[in-house]
C-alpha cells in the first residue's frame, strides 16, 4: 500500500491560501495513491479541519509571526538536548511522532506543498537517523515564503538549504520543486541538483467557470487586503479608469485591509471607498465568496510589489487560470514569465500602464476573452499535471 502524506504545519487559519492549497494538493494526487492524508496544524479551528478532511497534528512553530497567536503550550515529549533552537527541537519531536503515528516507511511519500522552515528541518533531523530501508520519499516545494520563517538565523533559507546539502551523503530520497522558474533556477544553483517547476495542480474542483453574464465588466482584485499585493496602488489605477469610463461600465471588487493595517492608511482607504464603481469585501472572505467573485469577474488584477514577489508565485494567478479568467499584472514578478508562457493574461511595465490596459481589455468582445482563457487553461492544465507527475516520480 502506497500512501501520500501532505503536510503543512503553517495551515492553522481560514484566511490566506493554506487551506485551499492543502485541499488542492490532497485531491490532485488521490488517484495515484492508495491513501492520501492531509496533515495540518492542531491550532486550526476544529470545524474547518473537519469540513476540509484535514488531520490536525503539528504544534505551533510560528506564533512569533502572528500577533493573535499565543505561545505554544504543549512541550511534552520534546528533548532539547543538542538543539540551540527550541522550536527546532519541537518540530523534530513532532516529525518523530508523525513517523511513529502513521508508521511511515519506504513505500510512503511525504509532501510539503509549500514548505516551512521548522517542519522540514524537523523532518530532516529524524530522517537522517532512520535506516535507508525505511526512509520515505520526500517532496519539497519551495514558494519563498515560510522557508524564511525563523528568528534564530540571519538567513533562514540559507540555513535550510545548507542543512539539505549537509545531508547529501545520507542519500535521502528528496525531490525538489519551486513555484516559479526564476526560483527553481536559483535553488538549483544552491542545491547543485535539478529543481522542477510546479505551479498549482488543477483538480476536479477547479472546473472552468462559465462566461460572466451581464454588460458590466468586473475587475476582481483577489487578496488585495495586503500591502505587498498592491493595495496602495489601486486608487491611482481606479481613478485613471474612472476619468475615461464615466458611464461606470467597469466595476472594481476589492478586499479591505485588516483592521490593524487599516489604522495606518485611513485617509487612503476613505478615498478608495468614496470612489464610484468600487465594491468592498471584508479582508477575509469564505471560499464560497471567492468562487462567486471569480465567476462574475471578467479580469483579475494583480499589481503586486516587485520587491516582495521577485521570486514568488501567486495563488490568485493559478486560481484565475484554473477557473478560466485572464489576469493583468506587472513586469519583473516571479510569475511574469508564466503569465506570458501560458498566455494567462497581460503584462505591463508600470502601474501607470494598468488603467489603459484595463480599458483596452474591457473593449474586447466577451467571447474573445473567454476563448483566450479556455485555451490558456488547456495549456496550463496539461503542463502542470505533467510537471507534478515528473516531480513526484509518478512517470
Amino acid at each position: 500500500m502506497t500512501r501520500l502524506l501532505v503536510c503543512d504545519p503553517a495551515c492553522f487559519q481560514e484566511i490566506g491560501h493554506n487551506v485551499a492549497a492543502l485541499k488542492y494538493f490532497s485531491q490532485a494526487f488521490k488517484n495515484s495513491f492508495d491513501d492520501v492524508v492531509a496533515i495540518c496544524s492542531r491550532s486550526i479551528p476544529s470545524r474547518l479541519a473537519k469540513e476540509s478532511g484535514f488531520t490536525p497534528f503539528f504544534r505551533t512553530y510560528y506564533n512569533h509571526f502572528f500577533s493573535d497567536m499565543g505561545p505554544e503550550q504543549d512541550w511534552s515529549g520534546v528533548d532539547h538536548d543538542g538543539f540551540l533552537d527550541s522550536l527546532e527541537a519541537l518540530a523534530t519531536a513532532d516529525a518523530r511522532l508523525m513517523i511513529d503515528r502513521w508508521n511511515i516507511g519506504f513505500d510512503d511519500v511525504v509532501m510539503f506543498p509549500h514548505l516551512d522552515f521548522y517542519g522540514v528541518i524537523g523532518l530532516l533531523n529524524v530522517l537522517a537517523g532512520m535506516p535507508k530501508a525505511r526512509q520515505p520519499k520526500v517532496l519539497l516545494r519551495f514558494i519563498h515564503v515560510m522557508e524564511n520563517a525563523s528568528h534564530s538565523y540571519p538567513d533562514p533559507e540559507a540555513e535550510l538549504l545548507g542543512r539539505i546539502n549537509d545531508l547529501a551523503e545520507k542519500e535521502l530520497r528528496l525531490r525538489f520543486s519551486a513555484e516559479t522558474p526564476v526560483l527553481a533556477d536559483r535553488l538549483s544553483m544552491f542545491l547543485d541538483r535539478p529543481v522542477s517547476v510546479t505551479m498549482f495542480p488543477i483538480s476536479s474542483r477547479s472546473k472552468p467557470l462559465a462566461a460572466p453574464e451581464g454588460e458590466q465588466f468586473v475587475v476582481y482584485c483577489p487578496g488585495s487586503a495586503r500591502l505587498d499585493k498592491g493595495f496602495l496602488k489601486l486608487e491611482a489605477i481606479f481613478r485613471a479608469v474612472r476619468e475615461v469610463d464615466t458611464a461606470l461600465k467597469i466595476t472594481f471588487v476589492v478586499q479591505g485591509l485588516p483592521r490593524v493595517a487599516a489604522m495606518d492608511h485611513q485617509a487612503y482607504a476613505r478615498q478608495l471607498f468614496a470612489m464610484p464603481g468600487v465594491e468592498f469585501l471584508p479582508s477575509a472572505i469564505s471560499e464560497q465568496e471567492m468562487l462567486r467573485q471569480y465567476a462574475r469577474c471578467c479580469l483579475v488584477l494583480l499589481p503586486y510589489e516587485r520587491g516582495v514577489y521577485a521570486l514568488r508565485g501567486s495563488a490568485a494567478l493559478m486560481e484565475a487560470a484554473a477557473f478560466g479568467r485572464q489576469v493583468l499584472t506587472l513586469e519583473g514578478l516571479g510569475f511574469t514569465e508564466q503569465v506570458r508562457y501560458f498566455a494567462l493574461g497581460s503584462v505591463v511595465d508600470r502601474v501607470e500602464d494598468m488603467a489603459a490596459e484595463i480599458l483596452k481589455i474591457a473593449g474586447e468582445k466577451r467571447a474573445k476573452l473567454v476563448a483566450r482563457a479556455v485555451q490558456s487553461r488547456h495549456r496550463f492544465a496539461a503542463s502542470t499535471q505533467a510537471d507534478f507527475r515528473v516531480w513526484a516520480a509518478l512517470q
